[in-house]
């Protein structure tokens, strides 16, 4: 029995939620934890690996049939939501996950480059949305809830091929954002999609490798602000991870009345298992030097979210 409340979705297929924010501003931490939800859908590590097969959705079901082997894998043992510098384990690579699904984007024609403000048109768009509804169908539950930092500059093309659709922004503190990109084992291969290359090839070319890890904030900031005012403000949540750490799950009620999810006591209970423990470190972290660079590239939008200087 459907359980979604989106009184604006009476006679269409229930509206997708998009998670978007620059990376490492938390985004995976919400996007897991909104995951628990038994009402919820998502793309999952084995949909992502045969993106032509939606309905293996049908595996997300054994989440909450074992709640502890799902704590475990989607989270670890120190409730971290995302799992660098160490091979996962077999058991983790092997229980469905939320993932960011990129392959399924690409499957359905949607490539990777940067889509600006485009409008979705044509048949990606369309089998986009047939993706979605055969995944959340099969998943069995209620609202797919998709993750994936490409979506910071795909949120025209997503609003359009899905009208009612809802995105939650998150945002994080630029000066903790760059020094935890720094540290992820993949942040030297990601392709920078502003400049055209890695933050290997930057510090190649003799640039400072911060201002690469400073830029890419406000350039993500940049794109989503782009992309969200076509948004209609009724139809977009945001949230600072500092406020989701510090009242997760007051943070998670009002992400549940956006979306239209009701209150689950399985949900309550699968985030009664979790710390949320604030890791901006940067204080401590950046000496002197790197936070002055940072800081001077952040300044603006720093202030512009609030944030002390």
């Amino acid at each position: 029995m459907a359980r979604h409340r989106n009184e604006a979705q009476v006679g269409t297929l229930p509206a997708p939620v998009f998670l978007v924010g620059p990376a490492r501003s938390g985004t995976s931490l919400v996007y897991k934890t909104l995951c628990l939800h038994p009402d919820v859908s998502y793309i999952s590590n084995w949909a992502a690996r045969f993106p032509s097969l939606p309905e293996l959705g049908v595996l997300n079901r054994l989440g909450p049939i074992f709640p502890a082997t799902r704590s475990r894998a989607w989270f670890g043992e120190d409730s971290n939501a995302y799992v660098y510098g160490r091979r996962r384990r077999w058991s983790e690579r092997m229980f469905p996950m939320p993932v960011e699904g990129e392959p399924v984007y690409a499957a359905c024609g949607i490539k990777a480059a940067d889509l600006g403000g485009a409008a979705a048109s044509g048949e990606p768009a369309q089998t986009l949305v047939r993706s979605f509804e055969r995944l959340r169908a099969s998943s069995g539950g209620d609202v797919l809830v998709s993750k994936r930092i490409g979506n910071n500059r795909r949120i025209g093309f997503l609003a359009s091929a899905f009208p009612t659709a809802r995105f939650i922004a998150i945002v994080r503190d630029g000066r903790a954002v760059a020094l935890s990109l720094s540290r992820v084992d993949w942040w030297q291969r990601y392709i920078l999609p502003w400049y055209g290359g890695t933050p290997a090839r930057w510090a190649a070319e003799g640039r400072d490798p911060w201002e690469a890890c400073a830029r890419n904030w406000v350039e993500d900031l940049h794109a989503i602000e782009a992309g969200l005012a076509a948004v209609p403000g009724d139809r977009v949540l945001r949230l600072s991870y500092e406020s989701f750490v510090g009242a997760p799950l007051d943070s998670l009620g009002r992400v549940s009345e956006f979306t239209g999810l009701l209150p689950r006591a399985a949900w309550y209970e699968a985030l009664g298992r979790l710390e949320f423990p604030n890791k901006n470190g940067w204080h401590t972290g950046l000496d002197p030097e790197a936070l002055e660079t940072i800081t001077a590239i952040q300044k603006r939008e720093l202030e512009a979210y609030g944030y002390d200087l």
